[in-house]
């Protein structure tokens, strides 16, 4: 039952990929006081190392990506290979070259623990297959101390 479900719900993401990059400078607009918030909320600054997760198209990876700068890294994860695409394809048009991409659901960070200093899911926690599990994971991967901020 979960694997058809975990299927079904991939395939709608999937098939919405296309709208989300073509509409990305609106949504972009319309939910950037929701990424400021989680910004302000996670301590992010430049330098840092941050993690972004259910990034969708792109944001607010590349807005992350700017703010922490050159010496800085955003991590940036989708369980939806389709998402992931549209995220790097901005990602390259912006010429943003401190943020990496990663398919992968939030249940299962490919990432060492202790890997970044704040931790961010908009609009993506309600979608989590597991949510206990997947803010175990999150919270594995942030250094102690660490933030995670969360838009639901």
């Amino acid at each position: 039952m979960i694997d058809n479900q975990f299927k079904e719900v991939r395939e709608a993401w999937s098939k919405s990929a296309s709208y989300w990059e073509k509409h990305r400078d609106v949504i972009r607009s319309m939910f950037s006081p929701v990424t400021r918030a989680l910004v302000e909320a996670a301590g992010v600054q430049a330098g840092q190392n941050v993690l972004d997760v259910a990034g969708g198209a792109g944001e607010p990876s590349l807005t992350l990506a700017r703010l922490v700068g050159p010496s800085g890294r955003v991590a940036y994860t989708d369980f939806v290979q389709e998402m992931v695409e549209a995220a790097e394809r901005q990602a390259r048009r912006s010429h943003l070259e401190n943020i990496s991409f990663h398919q992968a659901p939030a249940e299962s960070l490919p990432f060492l623990d202790d890997s970044f200093d704040a931790g961010v899911c908009r609009f993506g926690a309600m979608f989590f297959f597991d949510p206990d599990l997947a803010c175990q994971e999150m919270a594995r991967v942030v250094k102690p101390g660490g933030k995670l901020a969360f838009a639901v």
